[in-house]
This record gives structure tokens, sequence and C-alpha cells, in this order.
């Protein structure tokens, strides 16, 4: 399809080129009309990447359309068909006697040929015919018969004239004609319905013959399951000739334990993979790993099913020769014998077979644990697969679980996704969705909307550094004698330090937990440094800004007050959880980073859209406290304390990235799970194994869950603080939404529409797929009961508020005007 517009364009340039401006300009406008009309309606063809595209194998005929011209001798006739050809810019052979054609024919391999078949030539025409035909280098040639009008007005009308030339070897008659446009129009015509599609049948061929003598084993049925093709490696595995499966359903031989979620997911025209059990001829039976793919032929439904059976393994490992295949068999042991997680259970019970297959990777000098988990398995399949084939399958799926390269990446679960709330598959996924590259609405990195605010460097003439001698205002010492409550008032600190909540809070968590004697500095550069630091939050974001900052440094600062945090962590772990809670979002844009991606703006550039806001957070944190001694706190450590503070920072600041939130979880429950005892106590009990727990990679997760749920325990503060922080951050995803559409870029969480979302059902659905179970499981290891029993509360509190009709910004808003709800914002 592509090449025959390809061609049909060039040829409409080239004749275009002749004919008068106006003529042109005319030609031009419907050419375009024509053009986007073809492409729409190809468009509506293809509808996804199940569909096999009609060019495949074919995306052009090297160089131009090649064309023979037979003719005895020199006449109009041909002179005209050359010179159309040309026009059209073909390359044109001519040939007058048939050893020139045939030697023309041998060496070009034309794929179009025309021979002069008039009157008196009519003879020496079919010898031409005969003689080409009889040269096996095109089979697919198109060969034409030019023909005088009289030829095809034959006085005996049941006569059907063109049948003698058929059998002699033509494809198509050409009446003589010395009109060019009218002979265009007819070359162009035999092109697209022989020449291309003889092209395209060719490459169908090809793919035939690679399907029929590839190793995998493929069955092709329709959308019934009824056999329409097989290929070579079936009749070996399986032991049925292609005519014994072929019109029968499949799925009485193959069959899957998800039968009916596999035929749900084909019909809806969506690849599905597992593994099936085959019934071999033999009567035995075997699992193999089978992706099978979706094809539309026809129609928006799909038409076909592709079984591609993952059988290399088996075919080395039931004795099946290398020439019987039709491919080269490669060494036992290699890497292209290492099938993924596929395997005969009656044929692979040797334990030295087993082995030897794997012997190269057991040799390998460095070992990781995942290699180790995956070995043991492996040796319990050899072990189990006689006495007992269900267990083998079993630890089989989870190999091929294993063996995925991240195996903690989040994937919404198909009942979670029928949960009747946007958020699951809105929110959340755009929360733990690692950035996409899809760039089809990309802006220029130089948009003022991508640009961060600068950075602001601490003025020591004056401006916002407190007085000298560091002591807040008397209502504001008063607030703070509440710091390590869990119902304290930021949005009230907030207010009374003039929007500046981090340098007042952070100086007295700081002090409390003796930060100048760790750091070995004065209390005047920590208070520079929380300056620096604080001015650098944008105060414009509606939910990114210092208040934030402040309240998760108050989180982590209560958190540290359990007496479990107490032994794990020394003084450097709290002082260094204290700086990255401090400055975990600072100069954060008010955008997400998906958002950064998808405009191009230079972070996502320097950071490879990969972590991009957590790495410019944790690396704006060190050139700002490393720019000037007066703010550097770490500047009086040891390099090798230094070393493991940064690291620390480091580690906390990227942790807060969403897209890790559930391999963290996951690490921190497995920790939980090591206890002394009969195994029979909870997880997080009194009787946990403290060994376990010391260890440092263990210690490192424990400060990374701290961090983690302190950034996001808004849902499990009072009532009133809850709903306000909802508001800020609806208020601010609404504004990036704006922004989206504004800009035609992707819209990174659609329901967050000002007009259509509703905000109780996003924090529903917060606390139901994310907050939930982590406060559960840090609930249990710290023992902070008030966290539960708020978040429960506001839980049953927006759910009324939703049955209330409570839903946009506006409605959350009146709400707050209750006096119980009230919260006073600064100026």
């Amino acid at each position: 399809m592509k090449d025959l517009s390809s061609s049909v364009t060039n040829a409409k340039v080239r004749l275009h080129r002749s004919k008068c401006p106006r003529t042109r300009r005319r030609e031009r406008i419907l050419w375009k009309d024509e053009e986007e009309r073809d492409t729409k309606n190809f468009q509506n063809v293809v509808k996804g990447p199940q569909d096999l595209k009609p060019s495949l194998l074919t995306s052009c005929i090297p160089g131009p359309v090649k064309i023979l011209l037979a003719f005895g001798r020199d006449d109009q006739q041909l002179e005209v068909l050359g010179n159309v050809a040309r026009r059209l810019g073909w390359s044109v052979t001519i040939a007058r006697t048939i050893e020139k054609a045939v030697e023309s024919f041998q060496n070009r391999c034309h794929d179009l040929v025309i021979i002069d078949r008039r009157g008196q030539r009519s003879a020496e025409g079919d010898a031409f015919c005969k003689a080409i035909r009889n040269i096996n280098c095109n089979q697919n040639c198109v060969i034409v018969a030019v023909v005088r009008k009289s030829f095809l007005m034959s006085s005996d009308k049941d006569e059907i004239v063109t049948l003698d030339l058929l059998g002699t070897g033509f494809n198509r008659v050409l009446m003589e004609c010395s009109h060019e446009g009218i002979l265009i129009n007819e070359l162009m015509g035999i092109y697209g319905s022989e020449v291309q599609p003889r092209a395209q049948l060719a490459a169908a061929q090809s793919l035939h013959l690679a399907v029929d003598r590839c190793r995998d084993m493929v069955h092709i049925t329709n959308d019934h399951h009824i056999v329409q093709f097989v290929n070579r490696a079936s009749e070996k595995l399986l032991g049925y000739k292609p005519e014994e499966i072929v019109g029968k359903n499949l799925l009485e031989i193959i069959t899957s334990e998800n039968s009916i979620l596999m035929d749900q997911q084909l019909q809806r025209g969506r690849e599905w993979e597992g593994n099936m059990n085959c019934k071999r001829k033999s009567n035995d039976t075997i699992t193999i790993n089978c992706r099978i793919i979706p094809f539309c032929a026809s129609g928006r439904k799909p038409t076909h099913y592709v079984y591609v059976h993952d059988t290399t393994y088996l075919l080395e490992n039931l004795g099946v020769a290398p020439s019987s295949t039709g491919v080269q068999q490669h060494p036992r042991g290699s890497l292209h014998s290492l099938r993924r997680g596929s395997f005969d259970i009656r044929s692979i019970g040797s334990d030295t077979q087993r082995r030897s297959s794997l012997a190269k990777l057991h040799n390998l000098p460095l070992e990781a644990p995942i290699t180790k988990v995956i070995t043991l398995l492996t040796n319990a399949i050899t072990e189990t697969s006689a006495s007992h084939p269900e267990v083998a399958m079993q630890i089989d799926k989870a190999i091929e679980t294993l063996k995925t390269t991240e195996l903690y990446v989040p994937h919404m679960r198909e009942d979670a996704r029928a949960y009747n709330d946007p958020v699951a598959t809105d929110l959340v996924e755009a929360l733990l969705a690692s950035p996409n590259y899809g760039r089809d609405s990309r802006r220029s990195s130089n948009d003022s909307s991508g640009k961060l605010a600068p950075i602001k460097m601490l003025n020591t003439q004056g401006g916002r550094v407190p007085s000298k001698n560091y002591r807040a205002p008397q209502e504001i010492m008063e607030l703070l004698n509440d710091r390590l409550n869990w119902d304290f008032d930021i949005f009230k600190l907030e207010l009374l330090s003039g929007r500046r909540p981090l340098v007042y809070l952070g100086m007295s968590l700081m002090c409390l937990y003796h930060a100048p004697t760790v750091l070995g500095c004065d209390e005047k550069t920590i208070q520079n440094w929380l300056t620096i630091v604080e001015m650098n939050y944008n105060p414009n974001n509606s939910y990114h800004n210092s208040t934030h900052a402040a309240d998760v440094l108050q989180a982590t600062a209560r958190f540290m007050q359990s007496e479990r945090l107490k032994a794990i962590l020394n003084p450097s772990d709290q002082v260094a959880a204290l700086i990255a809670a401090a400055a975990h979002d600072i100069d954060h844009p008010g955008r997400s980073s998906q958002f950064l991606c998808n405009s191009d703006n230079k972070l996502a550039i320097l950071y490879n859209d990969l972590t991009v806001l957590e790495s410019h957070h944790a690396a704006l944190t060190f050139k700002l406290t490393l720019a000037d001694d007066s703010v550097n706190v770490f500047k009086n450590l040891e390099r090798e304390s230094y070393k493991v503070m940064r690291q620390n920072v480091i580690d906390m600041i990227l942790a807060t990235e969403m897209t890790k939130h559930f391999e963290h979880l996951a690490k921190f429950v497995n920790m939980g799970s090591s206890r002394i005892g009969d195994g029979l106590s909870e997880p997080y009990s009194d009787s946990i194994d403290m060994a376990v727990l010391m260890l440092p990679e263990n210690i490192t997760l424990v400060k990374r869950m701290i961090i983690k749920c302190a950034d996001v325990s808004n849902p499990t503060r009072p009532l009133k603080c809850c709903i306000e922080w909802a508001r800020r951050i609806a208020e601010e995803y609404f504004n990036q939404t704006d922004e989206e559409k504004k800009n035609k870029m992707p819209v990174v969480m659609p329901m967050f529409d000002r007009m259509t979302c509703s905000i109780p059902k996003s924090q529903i659905g917060f606390v139901d797929f994310i907050i939930n179970d982590m406060i559960d499981a840090w609930d249990s290891f710290i023992d902070m009961p008030e966290m539960i029993e708020y978040m429960r509360h506001n839980y049953e509190k927006w759910k009324e508020y939703h049955d209330q009709g409570i839903s946009t910004l506006h409605d959350v808003e009146r709400l707050q005007k209750l006096p119980e709800l009230h919260i006073a914002k600064p100026p």
C-alpha cells in the first residue's frame, strides 16, 4: 500500500509539472484532499500492533519498477509505451528478439513485461511469452499482451478470447492505444492490481516458510480456535500430522488453567501469555509457555489467533534431531537452549540432564542472590517433577516470575481495576508509573511553563534571616511546645511565621536531636541552612511548599521518638533524616516528573527522564549547602562521616519517588517477617529478630520508610488538616491539568479536571491503594495507634462527604467554613 501510493504520487508530480499554473494549483488541492482521505481510510484499517502491516517485507521494490517491452519492430505503439513508462519513472528495457528478451529478463528479472501480439505478430508474441515463462528467475512477473481492438470483438459471441492468452502465460490484455493519458492510467492500474499484490504474495510466502521452519511450535486458528495451520515443530513435538489436527478445535489438545480469562483477553484483541497443557498423541502431557496473538484480517474483531509455543528446550530434551526441524541446533547449555520456564515434566526428570544444561551458569565466578534462589528452585523441580508434577509446575511459574527484570514494578490487578473509582486507573497509576516516552505533543524545554524558579542564595546583609538571638516570637514558642504531638497544627505555624514555618520548626527539632553537636557546627549555620532551603521552596505552590516540608519534618521527628527507632538509629542517622525531610521537595515546580518529561524540561533532559524531581531535590540540597561556608552544615565533618551522611540524605530523598513505593513496602514487610521463636507471633511484634533488623541494608530500609510515611501522612492527621492538605494537592493537580490542556500536552492525570473531579473519591482511592497497608505496617513497627485512628475516621468522613454530594474544590472550601474545620490562612 505504501509503495503504490508512493509510485502514484511520483507519477502525479511528473505529469503535474507539464501543465499550466492554474491547473497545477487546482490539482494540488484535489490531491491533498485525496491523500488525506486515503490516509484516514488506511488508519481505520490498521487497528493495533496485532495487525500485520500490508507492506511487511515489501516496504519498497528496490529501485523503480522494471518494465520489458518485447516488440519485434519499432512502431508508434512501442514509442508511446516507452515514453509513458519513463514519465512514470520506471526503468525501461526494449527487446526485439526472443534471445534478447530472454537475456534481458534473466539479467534484470523485470516486474512487468509487455509483449506485442497484434495481428500477424500473435505467434511471435506467444513465443516471447513462453520463453519468458520458462525462466525461473521471477515467477511473479506480470506479462501483458498488446492486442488490436478487433481481438476482443470476436464474431463468435460464445468464445472467450482471453482464455487462450491465459493458457499461453499472459496475465492481462492491453488494447493498442496512442493516447498517453489513457496508457498512464492503464499502466498504473496494472501496477496496483497485479505487480504490487504479487510482491506482497511473495513476501507472504517467505513468512509462511519462516513460520513452517522455525523451532518454536506455531498454530494458527480462526476466532473459534479451529486450526487453520500448523508448522513442522508441532508434528515433531506433539506427534500429530497436519491433516490430523487442521480443522479441529485446538482447545481439545491444548488447554489452560485460565481459559476463561484467556478468551476474554483474546476477544478484546489483547495478547495473552501463560502455561498451556499440551496433550501429545502418545497421551502424555507436557506444559509449555505459550503466547497467543490475536490478528484482525478484516473488520474490528480478531479473526485469527496465532499460538506461539516456546518449545526450543523441549525439542532438545525430547531428542529431536537437528535436521528434523530444518534448522541448526545450538549446543546444550548455551543461552539458546535456556528457555523461559517451560518444561516437560516427564522428560526432564534426570538430575544430571538438567544440571548439564545449567553448567555454564553454575561455573560463573559471580553470583547474585536471585541466581541462588532460581538455582534452588530449579533443583526443586528436578526432585519433585516425577512424584509431584503439580508442585513442579507451580515452582516453574515462580521461576518465571523471578526472571522478570523488575520484581517490584507495580501493576494494577484486574480486580482492582474493577473498583468503581477513577483513582484506581488514573491517580494511582499516574503516581506509580515510570515516565512514558510518547512525545506526540511535546513542547520545547524553553517553554516558560517548564522552567523552574531561579535558585535563591542567602543574603547575609538582611532579608529573611531571623533575629540574632535565634528565638521565635512568644506565640510561636508556645506552639512549638507541642512540636512532637501528632495533632500539631502546622497551618497555625504557617500563619504565625508569615509562611516561614520551616526555619522555626526546623531549628526547634534540630536542637532537640542535638544536630549542632552531631554535625560539629554552631546553631547559626544550621539556621542559615534552614533559611536558604526554605527560600528555595516555591511559595506559589499550593501544596509542594515549605509548609509541606515542615510537616514532613515534624512527622519524621515524631516517628523517631518511638522506642524501636531509638534502638535502631544512631544520632547521625537521626540528623540525616531531619535534613532529608526538610529538603526533600526543595525547588519543586508544582508539576510532576511526568509533566517535566512530556514538556522536555531541562531537568528531564539532565536526568534522562529517570527520577527527575527527586534527583533534582537531592542534587540542589548539596549544591546550596556546599556553596557557602555560612550554610555548610557538613563543613566540620570528617571525610568518611560526610560521605555516610551524604549517602543517607540522598537515599532518603530518592525514596520519596512513588514509582518505588511497592518495592520499599514489600521489602519492609519481608524484613518484619524475621522473628524470634516458633514463627507464630505477629509481624513486628516484640519478638522481632533485632539481629536481622540491625543489618545495614535493613536500617537503610527503615530510614526510607520513615520519610515515605512522613511524606504521605496527610490522611492520618486530624480531620481539618487532612481536608486542607487534600484541597491543596487537588489545586496543584488541577493547575497541572489546566496547563496540559492549554498547551495540548498529554494529560498525566485526566481525572484531576477541576470541573469533574471528586475530591472525596480521590482521597478514598488514595487511602485504599497507597496509604492503608503502609500505615498499618508502620504502626505495627513503631506503635503509633493515633495514625490508624485518624486515618479511619477521616476515611469514613470522606465517604460521608461523597454521599452528601460534596465533590468539587468549591464544595470543599465551603465545607471548611465550618468552625471545627476552619483553617486560618496567611495573607
